[in-house]
């Protein structure tokens, strides 16, 4: 029986290009540049133009905060040791899925999206939202091969 074999393990993440510290520096730089042209039109009476620079700055940290809180998604899928462990993180809260790799059902028809359904003691974990849908049921087969060849190991 062969417990040490060698993990397999699938990271997939969202495609960003800002990680959030870039997103705030992004942000600095955009307010104050706006407040820079906003205070030139108040120098000149134009006064009216400063609520539309707020509005327009607490819109865009709206946006951005969104953004950066879903920028470091992802999901971490472990099959090592009989075991296969599914960790998500959806706006920096992590939850972790466990269960025994050869009690474990996968199947597209799971789940009302066209993830991937994790069927294990009832309970059903969907993966591969980072997935191209077009890959997707690629590494469906890849996993499946992997829980089998794990399977037989034991």
């Amino acid at each position: 029986m062969n417990t040490n074999s060698e993990p397999s393990r699938w990271i997939f993440k969202k495609n960003c290009s800002f990680t959030p510290k870039q997103v705030g520096l992004f942000y600095l730089a955009q307010s104050f540049f706006s407040l820079m042209i906003a205070s030139f039109f108040l120098l000149q009476g134009i006064w009216f133009v400063l609520p539309f620079t707020l509005l327009e700055l607490v819109v865009l940290a709206i946006a951005l905060l969104i953004y950066a809180r879903h920028a470091t998604d992802f999901e971490e899928i472990v099959l090592e040791n009989g075991l296969l462990q599914v960790k998500t993180s959806n706006a920096n809260q992590v939850n972790t899925f466990l269960a025994i790799a050869a009690w474990v059902k996968l199947s597209n028809q799971l789940t009302s999206s066209k993830l991937i359904g994790v069927q294990y003691q009832g309970h059903v974990k969907e993966i591969g939202k980072f997935i191209h849908l077009q890959k997707r049921e690629a590494f469906k087969k890849q996993l499946e091969q992997s829980l089998r060849t794990m399977s037989l190991k034991r």
